[in-house]
């Protein structure tokens, strides 16, 4: 039966209005949701080898726009469209321009436009850091991923994975404190990254499900006649080593971990992320919640503070004091947590992941005395 007409003029019931505002707020309301765990989940699209302008270069040298991240000390990639290099060390900062140490390192010529980050993406160990390598395959239980094989002389290996929004390159800046100790190196791809298996539609699990892709990666290197390893991760990857050493049945082949700047409370990082881009703290919650919703994560499982009883292998922890990505204070919490497992190693000035970019040697000296004392690695520290 229809229902009453209204004639012009008159207004709708009261009733109306209200479900009518009710189905527009719940519409709004969960496209907020939806899109923000969007962005939790990911993927993250690439950033544009933009930003830095570029006024001049010698062979030797390279002449860039005073910026904050040009000023930096240390060393870092500079990236342009076809290509990337080294720069670093500083030779001369002045308010309009920077003046730095520069090697050109793969690709074509670099153009008037750049971006300056802690690695290049798209950098190998052989374009890189001129060390010898091999491509592998390695069988998964989401398919085969890819890896690069640095060869060592000890039978101890060490197994690496990048973080978030990365390549394995990402790890190409920390290699050298390992090799230098003659372990051979694993540095894997794993789900979800452009050139691995695609599951889930393409989007992470923070871990939670990513870990199960380092287990695979540690039985490979066990195949190949590793007698244990050390994992090592960072950002993102430090969440993947850490349900790593919580679930894995590989923990016993497993002789230490290294995290660099690791994801150990997946809340506390996207609120902070959240905090950045001016985002509301309900919004961001919101998100998180519709996220769980989507896919069944469990925020407090990852939480490793919260389940500090559950690890038994010898960690060391890297990170930098000035990251504003993944809070310095997660590390601490997770250090005070466990001091009879965890050494913390802090450095002043660094950003996210950034250790090795600001103080190379200091950063390598640390895990080599970290190691020795463990009785890992066969060259001297």
């Amino acid at each position: 039966m229809p229902g009453p007409r209204l004639e012009p003029g008159s207004r709708l019931p009261p009733r109306r209005i209200v479900l009518a505002g009710a189905v527009l707020l719940a519409t709004v309301v969960g496209a907020v949701g939806w899109y923000y765990s969007g962005l939790i989940l990911g993927p993250d699209a690439p950033k544009p080898f933009t930003g830095q302008r570029i006024l001049a270069r010698t062979d030797t040298t390279i002449t860039l726009a005073s910026t904050p991240k040009a000023r930096r000390p240390g060393y870092w990639a500079i990236q342009w469209t076809g290509g990337h290099g080294h720069i670093g060390p500083l030779v001369s900062v002045d308010s309009d321009r920077v003046v730095t140490r520069f090697e050109w390192a793969k690709g074509s010529p670099p153009d008037s436009e750049s971006r300056l980050a802690g690695f290049a993406m798209e950098a190998d160990p052989g374009s890189w850091l001129g060390l010898v390598f091999e491509q592998r395959s390695i069988p998964s239980r989401v398919g085969p991923l890819p890896a690069w094989f640095v060869p060592g002389i000890d039978s101890t290996w060490a197994v690496f994975v990048h973080g978030r929004a990365a390549t394995r390159a990402e790890v190409l800046r920390m290699l050298p404190a390992y090799t230098a100790l003659g372990l051979p190196c694993l540095v894997i791809a794993y789900r979800n990254d452009a050139d691995g298996p695609t599951v889930a539609g393409g989007q992470y699990r923070l871990g939670a499900t990513e870990w199960q892709d380092l287990e695979d990666a540690v039985r490979y290197a066990r195949s190949q006649g590793a007698r244990d390893v050390v994992v090592v991760g960072c950002s993102m990857g430090g969440a993947i080593v850490a349900q790593y050493l919580r679930r894995s049945s590989e923990r016993g082949a497993t002789r230490a971990a290294v995290m660099d700047a690791p994801a150990l409370d997946w809340s506390v990082v996207l609120a902070q992320e959240g905090r950045r881009r001016n985002v509301p703290g309900p919004v961001t919650a919101w998100g998180r919640f519709v996220a769980r919703l989507r896919t069944g994560l469990d925020w407090a499982d990852l939480s490793q503070a919260r389940h500090a009883a559950e690890f038994s292998t010898p960690m060391l922890v890297l990170h930098g004091e000035a990251d504003d990505t993944v809070p310095v204070g997660l590390s601490r919490a997770f250090a005070t947590a466990r001091p009879d497992l965890v050494t913390l190693h802090v450095t002043p000035g660094a950003g996210h992941v950034e250790s090795a970019n600001v103080d190379p040697e200091g950063y390598a000296a640390t895990i080599a005395r970290w190691m020795h004392e463990r009785g890992i690695g066969t060259a001297a520290p």
